[in-house]
């Protein structure tokens, strides 16, 4: 028998705050903005794999400082005191892509609870959530800080079947990082990547139960 939702879990970087907004930032910087703003998060992502790999937890506001130095050297951008504080103000005040409002509005009228359960700290988080306006949405904010090591650990989905007290069938978990979908579907969530990016399906684990390109998919589900 099918269990009921309790509750829709979110990621939160690329899946409701769009870091590609900024490329804008770098233009007229660097030849290509979007290279290294793709650089720059995928060296973000490379070491939150390598931090857990070696069972050495760095936070993630450190690793994005550090991933911004990494792609900052590779395109011969300013690491300037100066350009490392804009860098990091500017990755904590993203701005939300314009489907998330109303698919969060259309879930919490259903009666559902919301969560985001982030690789980021508390305090970026927070700090985030807030910037793009949509910090009222959330029942919870859930912080791989709690558990020292990054998704896609299945500790770390834990702490969304912890906090709800229900079962991993009841929680539908959306991303839109293919790695991270696959991860919560192998944890036992209902999954939903929402795969922005057109990218192709993960070729190991399991796949996710569902795949959208926006999240007004979620306004009528």
């Amino acid at each position: 028998m099918e269990q009921p939702i309790a509750a829709y879990v979110f990621d939160l970087y690329g899946t409701l705050l769009d870091y590609g907004s900024l490329r804008a930032r770098f233009e007229g910087l660097v030849p290509d903005p979007a290279a290294f703003v793709a650089s720059w998060r995928e060296k973000q992502l490379h070491y939150a794999l390598a931090s857990s790999a070696m069972q050495r937890f760095v936070d993630f506001d450190t690793l994005t400082a550090a991933a911004y130095e990494y792609a900052a050297e590779r395109y011969a951008l300013s690491s300037s005191d100066v350009a490392r504080e804009a860098a990091r103000e500017a990755w904590a005040a993203l701005p939300a892509f314009s489907d998330v409002p109303r698919a969060l509005a259309a879930i919490r009228a259903r009666g559902h609870r919301t969560a985001v359960l982030s690789n980021g700290t508390v305090r970026s988080i927070e700090r985030g959530v807030l910037a793009a306006g949509i910090a009222g949405a959330f029942d919870a904010l859930l912080s791989v800080e709690a558990v020292r090591v990054y998704k896609p650990d299945a500790r770390v989905y834990a702490l969304a079947t912890q906090h709800f007290e229900v079962s991993a069938q009841q929680i539908v978990f959306v991303s839109s990082n293919g790695w991270d979908a696959t991860g919560a579907a192998e944890f036992g969530f209902s999954t939903i990547w929402c795969n922005r990016a057109g990218l192709p399906a993960e070729r190991i684990g399991k796949a996710p139960h569902r795949v959208v390109s926006t999240l007004d998919a979620l306004v009528d589900a």
